[in-house]
């Protein structure tokens, strides 16, 4: 009976320190950025987004809701946030040429949820004939 008992004390230590290193140590998910202030807009649903997993080649943007909407407006308003922010990001980033690919689109309650991948692609500055240095005289 006292090997049970002790047993069972262990058990709830581990748990309360367990849960105690993730109340001081915070979540792991990334802060979410209110789209229509940092970038002047209106947007009905209010959308948040975030940035993640940046690199030289790519980048993957989150947006959701911050308000409930039924309407078309939940998908139109986060693509269109979506998309605005890509550019931003991509040109903040000096990239020229980039693509926005939709990788998960999900309602997670009334919350609708679109997930973009964003891709560098290698720019190839156009030449025109006559054009000094091309050869093309």
């Amino acid at each position: 009976m006292k090997h049970l008992i002790h047993r069972r004390g262990t058990v709830l230590c581990l748990a309360l320190n367990a849960a105690a290193i993730l109340l001081l140590t915070g979540c792991a998910t990334p802060d979410r950025h209110s789209f229509n202030q940092d970038f002047g807009e209106n947007l009905t649903t209010q959308p948040k987004y975030y940035i993640e997993d940046e690199n030289d080649h790519h980048f993957k943007i989150t947006v959701d809701q911050g308000v409930p909407s039924t309407g078309a407006e939940r998908t139109i308003d986060l693509k269109e946030a979506a998309s605005t922010v890509a550019n931003a990001e991509a040109k903040r980033l000096g990239w020229e040429k980039w693509r926005l690919n939709y990788i998960s689109e999900r309602d997670q309650g009334w919350m609708h949820i679109v997930v973009g991948e964003v891709k560098r692609e290698k720019y190839v500055a156009p030449t025109f004939p006559g054009q000094p240095g091309t050869g093309n005289l």
